[in-house]
């Protein structure tokens, strides 16, 4: 199953303060490995006030470099001095993390060179000859590999979770739910102006995309008229809520529950 969610590129835009930025990208991080999402996109929500792309392209930074298995982050990663305060984080551990849970075989490896059809990789430890298939995206750096069989594997058909992509979509919300409608996503949308949500029967297939507003604007705001028509499902997780606004890190943790319980995701 690919369970994908997107939130806003402004999402850390009320912060200044890169601490507090940092540690709320990794609840993100948290609640997404926590429920086995798949996918994290980052959609570009355009604010005057804020440098939107060069807050969403951090927001994906973190997100990657948290994902990234401790064996290979050294080698992965240069140093970067916006990253300096990752260790706010929460660790992840999940399977891709704990070697010995499933020992050796599937790992995270970052690309060396290219030679024709073939990757020359390293895991950290070791270096291997893995030859390129339809899961490598050209120009991917982080991969995953078979060690035994040597080969690129897609981590979403292993039989455990072994983590989350993230992206960044820089055109915008309208046309990245375009996107996923023509890929036949089911998708979610999140607002206190939703449906209540135990009052919804939500089936959705193998692909899922559950979407978030940003803290200054909810989906309608962003979308305008005809807002419903982008989505399968409009939602309310926390009907006649007592505070004025639910903050999208809360959002995120108390969508995922409640979906998760619904056996949605």
């Amino acid at each position: 199953m690919q369970k994908m969610i997107l939130i806003p590129s402004t999402f850390t835009s009320d912060e200044k303060n890169l601490i507090i930025r940092t540690y709320k990208i990794g609840l993100i991080a948290r609640a997404c490995a926590t429920f086995g999402i798949t996918d994290i996109g980052i959609y570009y929500d355009p604010d005057p006030k804020f440098d939107s792309h060069g807050l969403g392209r951090f927001i994906v930074k973190v997100l990657k470099y948290i994902n990234t298995p401790p064996y290979l982050r050294k080698i992965a990663f240069e140093k970067d001095n916006s990253l300096r305060y990752i260790g706010v984080i929460e660790p992840l551990k999940t399977p891709h993390h704990l070697d010995k849970i499933y020992g050796s075989r599937y790992r995270y490896a970052y690309v060396i060179s290219l030679d024709k059809k073939y990757l020359h990789v390293t895991d950290g430890s070791k270096k291997y000859r893995v030859k390129i298939n339809p899961s490598y995206k050209s120009g991917e750096k982080i991969i995953v590999i078979d060690t035994k069989k040597k080969k690129i594997i897609d981590k979403r058909t292993l039989p455990f979770y072994f983590g989350f992509d993230a992206f960044y979509y820089n055109k915008g919300l309208v046309t990245l739910l375009n996107q996923l409608q023509k890929r036949e996503f089911c998708i979610i949308g999140t607002s206190r102006y939703g449906d209540p949500v135990n009052r919804v029967k939500i089936k959705c297939g193998e692909k899922i995309a559950i979407v978030f507003g940003s803290p200054y604007r909810g989906l309608r705001e962003m979308l305008g008229n005809g807002y419903r028509d982008f989505f399968n499902y409009f939602i309310n997780v926390v009907p006649d809520q007592k505070v004025e606004t639910i903050r999208t890190e809360e959002a995120v943790f108390y969508t995922l529950s409640i979906l998760h319980v619904k056996s949605v995701i």
